[in-house]
């Protein structure tokens, strides 16, 4: 339990015969005082007695003005200890209840995700998202869920969609499947870039082994993310992206154009036994640490132009290798 949650420590009980006692004790020393006035006065006559009653008595209610103050301000203080416990529950219950509440939501996108009907899969996607824009907290475990997703078995189309007519793909995929997962990737481009009203700051990705369509995350900031021995179908764009920490491509297929142009690696990439099907763009991208490019297949041209990279490491014999590797 943490101090903000500690409840305070409790006032020991105050019991009538402590009250009554301290009122025996008033009183006898009052009693006591009336006395020793009379005897030190000397003077029988009765001004002299009534001002040592006076005197006595002053003193024996001043006492016990002193007491009865002193149990208003205990009395105030069980008050306010009362009241920070009241309160201190009340939060805790609340937040319990909001816990509850976003523990239900979150398995209840989770299970919809697992329909078999595409629109409740995207009414998953949607509620994991609404969720995550609410919860801070919940942000990174969304963003695994989404590419938990993309990473289930998908049969890759033979190309991307762009410039394909809907009758050409009829028969080599799954089209409502198809646009869970376009949906899932835009969800995950929106909350990476970083001047999107909707960015999640800090967000790592791991999308081993996805199929990646037409995929897009131009603009982003991400923590971490791990694209070893994914496969790209349809032009790949991840321009001006920034990735904080390394990033894998091992093995990764890119069918089409890969375009990293003025991306930044500040630790370095490796894209070590990657397959790039068509042109490779790398211009003007900045990179720390390694930036491995060991036997990796390039089938198309390779560009490098204007770039700065700490430790550049290129094929032995790399295929169509264009541009300049700038250092």
């Amino acid at each position: 339990m943490t101090a903000s949650t500690a409840p305070s420590e409790p006032l020991p009980v105050l019991k009538w015969r402590w009250i009554a006692g301290t009122a025996v004790a008033v009183a006898v020393v009052t009693a006591g005082l009336l006395w020793l006035f009379l005897a030190w006065s000397g003077e029988p006559n009765a001004p002299v007695r009534i001002d040592a009653v006076k005197t006595a008595f002053g003193v024996g209610a001043g006492a016990g003005g002193v007491f009865a103050l002193w149990l208003a301000t205990r009395r105030q203080r069980t008050l306010e200890l009362q009241l920070a416990e009241t309160t201190r529950v009340a939060g805790v219950t609340e937040r319990d209840l909001e816990e509850r509440r976003v523990t239900e939501l979150y398995t209840k996108a989770v299970e919809q995700l697992g329909s078999d009907k595409a629109p409740v899969r995207l009414g998953g996607l949607y509620a994991l998202e609404r969720l995550g824009q609410d919860n801070p907290k919940q942000r990174q475990t969304i963003v695994n869920v989404l590419c938990a997703y993309l990473r289930m078995p998908f049969k890759d189309l033979a190309a991307g969609l762009k410039g394909r007519a809907a009758n050409d793909l009829a028969d080599d995929h799954d089209q409502p499947e198809l646009l869970v997962r376009l949906t899932a990737q835009d969800l995950l481009k929106t909350h990476l870039s970083h001047d999107g009203p909707g960015y999640w700051p800090g967000m790592s990705i791991d999308l081993q082994r996805a199929v990646l369509v037409d995929f897009r995350l131009s603009g982003c900031t991400v923590a971490a993310a791990d694209f070893s021995r994914a496969r790209f179908v349809g032009a790949v764009h991840i321009r001006g992206t920034t990735f904080t920490r390394r990033v894998g491509f091992y093995g990764t297929t890119f069918k089409e154009l890969a375009n990293f142009d003025r991306s930044v690696f500040p630790e370095g990439a490796f894209f070590s036994w990657a397959r790039f099907g068509g042109d490779a763009v790398f211009t003007r991208t900045r990179s720390g640490g390694r930036f491995e490019f060991t036997n990796t297949d390039f089938d198309g041209d390779v560009d490098f132009e204007g770039g700065e990279h700490e430790q550049l490491e290129l094929p032995d014999r790399p295929h169509n290798t264009g541009g300049g590797a700038g250092h």
